[in-house]
């Protein structure tokens, strides 16, 4: 088993964390998701022939998802968003609905 931390681009409110949840969890090898949407990362418990493209064809065919690899520790530390993109979002309605 190996756990590996991504970071999740495209998630902009809790129904992308659902999709990217389900698409993953659908994946035959993982064993667990753990998502957060902000900062938008995704830790995942997998078997170990488990491929990142795998990861990234079911991540991507639930929606318009990415997921990057983070490869140190010290990289999966917040990534804050600029406050225009905040503003943004904070006055659309849900990109999922």
């Amino acid at each position: 088993m190996q756990v590996k931390m991504f970071e999740v681009k495209g998630m902009h409110c809790e129904g992308c964390v659902q999709n990217v949840r389900k698409a993953l969890q659908a994946v035959p090898g993982v064993i667990d998701v753990q998502l957060s949407l902000t900062p938008a990362q995704a830790i995942i418990s997998m078997e170990d022939d488990l491929s990142f493209s795998r990861l990234q064809e079911a991540v991507s065919q639930s929606g318009h998802y990415t997921l990057l690899e983070i490869k140190e520790q010290t990289e999966a530390k917040s990534v804050e968003k600029p406050s225009f993109f905040k503003k943004w979002f904070s006055h659309k309605k849900s990109c999922c609905q």
